[in-house]
């Protein structure tokens, strides 16, 4: 029996529901959940700030298995106005499944600032205030209060600030993009503390299961990225590959080759780290941690250095360090900065300019205040809209789409506007995974955008980490579900579950408004051959020709709830 809780913040009460079995078995758990849940609570058209906010497990938060240790929020994004997903690393989905709660959701708006404290299946309210405090001293003072055994959903000083990219934390771990961060100030919460239990779960088949599991580990192991790369360099190991192959976006987005990338790379980057840190159950462990903190990430070295035209190692972990500590998605930041650094005509590269525009986008003050609504609202507001580079209002990541077709098409076609992590090409195009697809060919490229979109759905509701993919295929996955579960599901099954969620999403952007106009990249990025591409997903999705999903294919899915 599944399980959500509903949490009143107006009248700080709540009530614990069953989820029926059908949803689970449709949907599985974490994104795809969420998803489906969202239509039941709320009209898609609702303004992000009044929608309901989800909190969700998956099927195999409790299993220990190979990067397994993730949970998923759902939720309306008030920087896209899509519904969106955003994943975690932090340990508060474990510890909530752990009490036997596989969701929650926060409705209304609280009167005050709220912390609300999950322990054994209740919920609790207090009324606490920590605004202008930086994150680390938020949980510092939290867990005094709460104990240690506890795993913390964190918002900084920017979400109270208004700034609409504002992200949220949990363990140094984040929903990194699409402004939760905002959405939980703007309903008055300032934290959710969950106290870890001692709760296990009936393994279904426990020999199949062990026996998948270790199969999986040796994946893992024999896998160049996911056994030497990424522990050795972390993400940032794709700096001076993705610079070498000029796909590295430089002065947003003007050029896709920049001459210091190697002075910011994992190579580089690898002379500062004191050790690695992995999330819950991850063998890989691509955290670095160095003097100045966690981090920095390939993205956000990429976002704030080679976009913004920035060199110095030292400097980007201080301002990575300054960005956890505020609480924003710094893919986001270094978008809407490179865009107002271009239409206002300063220069790239320069340290003091950028770093005083951070300090003022993160409190939102000055010219800053623009800059935190994102580069969609700040470009339309200068009177220049072809200087921001989004899709469906976000920013684009760190790969150039005119270097990588089949990446260009999975931003294009992403529901939670540009995103590398939908659908990554990037395994197809550039790393060879599972076999090298050349990157400049247009022509049938939307059959593999298509199939890592719906195998991708299908592990966010597992809940996998998205470096798995790299190492085992949708079959072992399939059967390490069945065999914890019980639920008995093929490959086919799997990435059934995984169109199905995806064309929901959809479904649910275009009663919003969004359509093929929304599918578009930036002018500055589209190529001869894009639409073409588009025409082709369209076909291969059962979409018509403004990329509404039809009838016939929301019967076949039985997506029946719309």
């Amino acid at each position: 029996m599944f399980n959500i809780v509903e949490i009143y913040l107006d009248k700080e009460n709540y009530q614990q529901k069953v989820i029926p079995s059908d949803y689970i078995e449709n949907y599985l758990g974490g994104r795809g959940l969420g998803a489906r849940l969202f239509v039941d609570y709320c009209d898609p058209t609702i303004t992000p700030e009044n929608s309901p906010v989800f909190f969700l497990t998956g099927p195999m938060c409790l299993s220990k298995a190979p990067l397994t240790g993730r949970f998923h929020s759902v939720f309306k994004s008030p920087l896209t106005n899509t519904i969106f997903d955003s994943s975690c690393g932090g340990k508060a989905g474990y510890y909530l499944k752990s009490q036997g709660i596989d969701s929650i959701v926060l409705l209304g708006k609280a009167n005050s600032n709220k912390v609300i404290y999950i322990s054994d299946g209740k919920v609790c309210f207090e009324n606490l205030s920590l605004r202008g405090i930086e994150v680390s001293r938020r949980e510092k003072t939290l867990k005094e209060k709460y104990g240690d055994d506890t795993s913390i959903i964190l918002i900084g000083p920017s979400a109270e600030n208004g700034v609409l990219f504002a992200n949220s934390s949990c363990d140094r771990r984040f929903f990194g993009r699409g402004g939760l961060g905002y959405l939980l100030a703007q309903k008055g919460v300032t934290a959710i503390v969950v106290k870890m239990s001692k709760k296990d779960e009936k393994i279904s088949d426990e020999n199949k299961f062990e026996f998948v599991k270790n199969e999986i580990k040796k994946w893992i192991h024999g896998n160049p990225i996911t056994s030497k790369g990424l522990p050795d360099f972390g993400t940032s190991v794709l700096m001076n590959l993705i610079n070498e192959l000029s796909i590295l976006p430089h002065k947003n987005f003007k050029e896709n080759h920049f001459d210091n990338a190697d002075l910011i790379s994992g190579e580089t980057l690898k002379k500062y780290v004191k050790k690695r840190r992995a999330c819950l159950s991850c063998p890989v462990a691509c955290g670095r941690v160095t003097e100045k903190g966690e981090g920095p990430e390939f993205e956000t070295l990429w976002a704030l250095g080679a976009n913004l035209g920035l060199s110095s190692i030292e400097l980007l972990m201080e301002l990575n360090e300054l960005c956890y500590e505020y609480g924003v998605d710094t893919i986001s930041l270094g978008g809407s900065i490179a865009c107002y650094i271009e239409a206002k005509n300063l220069n790239f590269g320069d340290e003091k300019t950028v770093y005083s525009l951070i300090e003022k986008t993160l409190n939102a003050e000055g010219e800053g205040k623009l800059i935190s609504k994102g580069s969609l609202r700040l470009a339309k507001e200068l009177k220049k809209p072809e200087l921001s580079m989004t899709v469906k209002g976000l920013e684009l990541p760190a790969y150039h789409p005119k270097g990588i077709y089949g990446m260009s098409l999975a931003y294009g076609t992403s529901n939670r506007g540009a995103c590398h992590l939908r659908a990554y090409m990037v395994a197809v195009e550039v790393l060879g995974i599972p076999k090298l697809q050349n990157r400049f060919i247009k022509k049938g490229k939307s059959g593999l955008v298509i199939y890592l979109q719906n195998s991708h759905s299908s592990a966010d509701s597992s809940i996998f980490c998205r470096f798995l993919s790299l190492a085992v295929g949708d079959d072992y996955l399939a059967r390490l579900i069945s065999a914890y579960t019980g639920l008995n599901l093929s490959t086919e099954d799997y990435l059934k579950i995984g169109e199905r969620i995806y064309n929901l999403e959809r479904y649910i952007n275009c009663q919003i408004g969004f359509g093929r106009k929304d599918d578009l990249l930036p002018e500055r990025l589209m190529f001869d051959g894009y639409e073409d591409m588009l025409e082709e997903y369209y076909r291969g999705r059962g979409w018509d020709s403004n990329g509404i999903p039809r009838k016939e294919k929301l019967e076949e899915l039985k997506i029946e709830c719309l």
